[in-house]
């Protein structure tokens, strides 16, 4: 055997998991994404459907600001940022929307596998993990009415063939609203209320092992996720919410080349909730007019959609979109 064993040593891997021809070879796929603009190829999304009529069960309630549906305890299970109902008719329009335009841009849409329970935020398919070269990392939500979505998570990737490389666990939190890889040896998270130290630890090391580093960001407490205040929108331009971020995170980006386009006070807080199509394309909120010409003067190519409906529910675009697949970007 151990004349045999030195023999098979020229079949021993030399090359790292996430190399692309060994994706490709034995994934059917080069998952992952190594940038934040690179070309879209995948995405996770889902289609708002029943769970919006359980939402609608939901009562206004003035001192959170919110419609709050409770279970027969009196539990939060789950809430809606509008005072009225939600339209689920016109919910699924701007989703359809949404997926029509990226499917015209040759994005291919994948949806979370359904099942027989009503998770009423699964409509934010950012979230349920973080995308890094050559595949997953599955989330860990901080909130109990979303852990079903890991486990949809999970099972929709093993149908598609996605490698899971990881899963946050143990006491830690983190969700892919909050999380971006920025190039191939940088990754950026926001810490939050539902992003705390046990999960960024173990982000972190997870990051490590493929020689990335992670920056951390400190969000305000009125924020949850970065996505809600930075966004790539070319190799070399960011759309930021200078309010809401650190002076010296603002330094950091343009001391990496990036240009800062601002954001516009007078547009809705959703604004910066972008999905970077290709290097200086996005798929944007049409809310956001003044945004867009600042995006525009900075020659970014927009695609306004409205998606008001879906703003309802306390996100946007980017977190209705998980990127599976970027292309590489010089």
């Amino acid at each position: 055997m151990s004349v045999l064993h030195k023999f098979l040593d020229e079949n021993m891997v030399q090359d790292s998991f996430e190399d692309t021809a060994l994706l490709e070879k034995y994934w059917s796929s080069d998952w992952g994404n190594p940038n934040a603009v690179g070309k879209v190829r995948k995405v996770f999304v889902h289609r708002p459907g029943n769970e919006v009529h359980e939402l609608n069960k939901a009562k206004f309630e003035p001192e959170a600001g919110a419609r709050i549906l409770r279970d027969t305890s009196g539990n939060i299970v789950s809430y809606s940022l509008s005072k009225e109902p939600l339209d689920l008719v016109k919910m699924q329009e701007q989703h359809d929307r949404m997926t029509n335009i990226l499917k015209r841009e040759g994005v291919e849409i994948i949806p979370l596998i359904e099942d027989d329970q009503l998770l009423t935020n699964n409509l934010f398919a950012r979230d349920v993990g973080m995308v890094i070269p050559g595949g997953l990392i599955l989330a860990r939500f901080a909130l109990k009415f979303r852990y079903g979505e890991t486990r949809r998570t999970l099972q929709t990737a093993a149908e598609i063939g996605m490698p899971v490389l990881a899963s946050i666990q143990g006491k830690g939190f983190v969700e892919g609203g909050s999380f971006m890889v920025f190039d191939r040896k940088t990754a950026m998270v926001g810490r939050s209320i539902r992003v705390n130290q046990a999960g960024i630890d173990q982000l972190r090391a997870i990051l490590s092992w493929q020689g990335m580093d992670l920056v951390v960001v400190d969000l305000p407490s009125s924020m949850i996720h970065l996505d809600e205040v930075f966004n790539m929108v070319d190799v070399d331009k960011a759309l930021v919410d200078p309010t809401n971020l650190p002076h010296w995170f603002l330094q950091d980006l343009q001391q990496r080349g990036v240009k800062l386009i601002y954001t516009d006070p007078l547009d809705p807080p959703m604004t910066t909730n972008c999905l970077c199509l290709e290097p200086g394309k996005v798929l944007f909120t049409s809310l956001g007019v003044r945004t867009i010409e600042a995006l525009e003067k900075a020659g970014v190519e927009v695609i306004a959609i409205p998606v008001d409906e879906l703003n309802k529910m306390g996100g946007g675009i980017h977190c209705s979109s998980l990127v599976l697949q970027r292309d590489p970007v010089e």
